[in-house]
């Protein structure tokens, strides 16, 4: 299956596909290592973590928006390779300095580095890929990206366990590569599609719908806690662990999982539920399976536990992208999802700073950032469901899902009751699980 949707993409989208497998396993060789090399070798306190990698988070937000900006006028290549090699300058930076503010800096230009290539490469696949293809593409991407993930995993374990610097030297490498490989073999410019150009006065449509701007919102929370798991699991191993490293296989093995268990998850879950139920019970999952870390005393348990957090991973993320979709205005895609791209910005960074600071108090009292994290997940529960009940973002659902050009994994809402139902419920159906029967049905 796998091999004849490949054959169905061109070159040119085979080698984009390639750099996503080259940004994901440079990250992920830097992602499980950052946090323990801060707190080893560089003798960082949990606090300054915490900023170090809300720095990150911050300037990949600002990258992103001038990589939009400059990727239509100056060319998607450039800027996909430009976002490359710089993220390896800060790569590399990561492993010459050990001074908190020198880190900054490296954690600066690595998120701004990021920020200019990732979203230029979603864009260009987008843009490269027909109709008929669309949907293989973005399938393809997230295979290709948790391949990347998975060998990260693997290439710490087997080749450069207890090497911390050579780490980001290897990813700095792996950056260089795919900014060459960009420069070299994609097309120029937007590759002959039309590169879009927002209307004046879109930013006021954006804000003047207020179930998106009530969901980015809300979302804001959900990615800081998200956030947690790249920032406290690495933490925790160093306390577990007799060699911290071996942290890197939990992402080989949650990529695993995805690869294994999203099309079953979306298919047989996610399809069959109101969006806002998915995503409710998805951050549940990530709540716990961040605060169970409190518990873990060895490489099982922390294996279990980012078991539990990708469960909730693999229910939010398609339906964070899917609501977002149908809540966005007709012609304005792009911006929503722009938008909505800085929102995470904002959540992931403010969620790595309090997350730092969290953990700092820990030290004194150490059950308590574990009970904030399971404690919030149950808050964003409750939250998210209590949407469902507002009106607003509901009646909007409602109108998405009459639409022709809803997209092909639309969240499962209902466009609403019809005047002579034939259904054995005769009140209107959200879903197909956590359903409340009639009377009628009730008595049979």
């Amino acid at each position: 299956m796998i091999i004849q949707d490949i054959k169905k993409l061109d070159r040119t989208m085979l080698i984009l596909l390639f750099g996503v497998l080259l940004s994901h396993l440079g990250t992920y060789l830097v992602i499980p290592m950052l946090p323990i090399m801060l707190k080893i070798d560089a003798a960082l306190s949990l606090a300054q973590i915490g900023m170090i990698l809300a720095m990150n988070a911050i300037s990949f937000q600002f990258g992103s928006l001038l990589g939009g900006f400059l990727a239509d006028r100056i060319g998607r290549r450039f800027i996909i390779g430009l976002g490359a090699m710089i993220g390896a300058v800060g790569l590399i930076g990561f492993g010459l300095f050990n001074i908190f503010g020198l880190l900054l800096v490296a954690s600066l230009i690595t998120g701004l580095g990021n920020g200019l290539n990732a979203p230029s490469t979603k864009a260009a696949i987008a843009a490269l890929a027909s109709e008929e293809t669309q949907t293989t593409a973005f399938s393809m991407r997230g295979i290709a990206a948790n391949i990347g993930t998975a060998a990260a995993g693997l290439i710490i374990f087997f080749v450069v366990t207890g090497s911390s610097k050579l780490i980001f030297w290897i990813a700095g490498v792996i950056y260089v590569v795919l900014a060459l490989k960009s420069w070299f073999f994609l097309p120029k410019n937007c590759g002959g599609a039309n590169c879009p150009v927002i209307p004046s006065g879109a930013y006021k449509e954006v804000f003047k719908n207020k179930p998106f701007i009530m969901f980015g919102v809300v979302s804001v929370v959900i990615w800081a806690l998200y956030a947690q798991l790249a920032l406290t699991l690495p933490l925790r191993a160093t306390e577990v662990l007799p060699d911290p490293s071996n942290v890197a296989l939990i992402w080989t093995i949650n990529s695993g999982i995805v690869i294994l268990a999203q099309n079953v998850m979306t298919g047989k879950v996610i399809q069959r539920l109101h969006p806002l139920t998915a995503l409710a019970f998805g951050m549940l999952f990530i709540g716990f399976g961040v605060g169970s870390l409190y518990f873990a005393t060895s490489f099982f348990h922390l294996v279990l536990s980012g078991a539990i957090f990708v469960v909730g991973e693999m229910l939010i993320l398609p339906t964070i992208d899917s609501t977002i979709s149908q809540l966005s205005t007709a012609g304005l895609i792009g911006l929503f999802f722009g938008l909505a791209n800085v929102m995470s910005g904002l959540g992931e960074a403010g969620g790595n700073f309090i997350g730092g600071q969290l953990l700092q108090i820990g030290t004194e009292v150490s059950y308590l950032p574990w009970v904030v994290y399971g404690a919030t997940g149950v808050a964003l529960f409750l939250v998210v469901l209590l949407l469902k009940k507002w009106q607003p973002l509901e009646q909007l659902l409602q109108k998405a899902t009459t639409q022709d050009d809803k997209p092909r994994h639309a969240p499962r809402v209902q466009p609403g009751p019809t005047k002579n139902r034939s259904h054995p419920f005769s009140g209107w159906e959200q879903e197909v699980f956590f359903r409340k029967k009639s009377s009628t049905e009730i008595g049979r």
